[in-house]
């Protein structure tokens, strides 16, 4: 039987939609102050749901990979997409914290957490010609979704309320995923574009070593590689959780400007997604990393004296840039790490770091707020685990010169 021809553009397509609508969580705090006023939640209980979300989005991306890497990714997308849709809709309907823990955290992280790694992992592998260009064209969408979708959100909370809001999210995610899930195709075993060979020798992956997971977890680079992710993305995810609250406390702005400014972070992650994606090819991703680390501390010092909206707009666009690199960068950098073939499973687990960013981040900025009234201390805090951060990665660096032979090479 001759084998089925496969348009890689058309798998990219649907990927893209399907993190379009995934990366929704980035507009998660538009809803903070509707759901904290109708319910009468503290910030820090609230703030709590979107660590449980992105914890189980990174726990279920590994099993998602996983079936993604033997299978294919059209019943991850298909299952997936309902529980995320589901999960946004009856999240507005939650009287209890611990309904929101279950319904937002659980039910609808578990669904992103299947539909993103699977949709992102099998785009990623028909691209083996142009890994950092694509990581970064695929995970735009991740930015181009809250920006169009925060003001939208905002205007339904003015015009229905926050519960119908939801409500209306979670239908459109719902037909949006699904619609574009049996474009999923899996590539072949061993996938190289017509003419092209690799040009990266002395890589495992190149060399024909693709690591099993447990093998990975076996490796000190893993872990080291794990923490920097952690540090890389505790800024980045505090904004998420709390950029519209953290905008309309510090300079007494609307919520509709508030959701502006989420519009604004949003915009820049995308350009800070293409423009990582470029450089990640030019530089390596270590050196694209040490970019993105001082980006976000200069933004995070900056942000602590911003008073007026112009400053305040640059340090959150310069957040939202470096931000947007990272996690551009560590797709690719995990698969030169670790080899393409478990791709779905490794880069699953190596996400584990953005769950623990994602637990600190949002923990600094809800605990600073709730203990003083603002987010100065946050900012400062972000800064030096971003700082710990940047001293990571250059031990790494320090130590893949040493032994003369990179695991992850910095020339592409």
């Amino acid at each position: 039987m001759a084998e089925k021809k496969v348009n890689r553009w058309s798998v990219f397509g649907a990927g893209w939609t399907i993190i379009f609508f995934a990366a929704s969580a980035a507009i998660f705090s538009v809803f903070a102050k509707p759901m904290l006023s109708l319910r009468g939640w503290t910030m820090t209980d609230f703030s709590l749901s979107f660590t449980i979300y992105t914890l189980c989005l990174s726990i279920l991306g590994i099993f998602s990979g996983r079936v993604a890497d033997t299978y294919g990714a059209k019943m991850n997308i298909y299952v997936g997409g309902v529980l995320f849709g589901l999960g946004w809709f009856f999240t507005g309907k939650c009287e209890m914290i611990t309904q929101l823990y279950l319904v937002y955290g659980v039910l609808a992280g578990s669904g992103g957490g299947i539909v993103y790694n699977a949709a992102l992992t099998t785009a990623l592998r028909w691209f083996p010609d142009k890994r950092g260009k694509i990581s970064g064209l695929l995970l735009a969408s991740a930015s181009v979704g809250p920006f169009v979708l925060a003001p939208v959100a905002s205007l339904l909370i003015e015009r229905f309320g926050v519960v119908r809001a939801f409500e209306v999210l979670g239908a459109l995610f719902i037909v949006g995923i699904c619609a574009v899930g049996w474009m999923m195709e899996l590539a072949p075993a061993n996938y190289k574009p017509e003419g092209w060979t690799s040009p990266q020798p002395g890589t495992p992956a190149a060399a024909g070593r693709d690591y099993e997971w447990g093998e990975m977890l076996r490796t000190p680079l893993f872990y080291m590689l794990l923490a920097v992710f952690v540090c890389a993305s505790t800024a980045g995810t505090m904004m998420i959780n709390s950029a519209s609250v953290i905008a309309q406390t510090q300079l007494g702005v609307a919520a509709t400007v508030g959701a502006l400014v989420v519009s604004v972070s949003t915009m820049a992650n995308f350009v800070g997604r293409l423009s990582f994606g470029v450089i990640y090819d030019k530089i390596g991703g270590f050196k694209s990393l040490l970019v993105s680390f001082a980006l976000t501390i200069g933004a995070l010092l900056l942000l602590g004296t911003a008073k007026s909206m112009p400053v305040f707009l640059v340090c959150v666009v310069l957040l939202g840039f470096a931000f947007g690199g990272l996690l551009v960068l560590f797709p690719p950098i995990t698969s030169l790490s670790f080899g393409t073939k478990n791709l779905g499973v490794n880069y699953g687990i190596m996400f584990l770091g953005y769950a623990g960013g994602a637990y600190v981040g949002p923990r600094l900025s809800s605990y600073f707020f709730d203990a003083t009234g603002s987010f100065s201390l946050a900012y400062l805090s972000a800064a030096g685990v971003a700082s710990f951060g940047v001293l990571l990665v250059g031990a790494i660096m320090l130590k893949q010169r040493r032994r003369g032979n990179a695991v992850v090479t910095e020339s592409v």
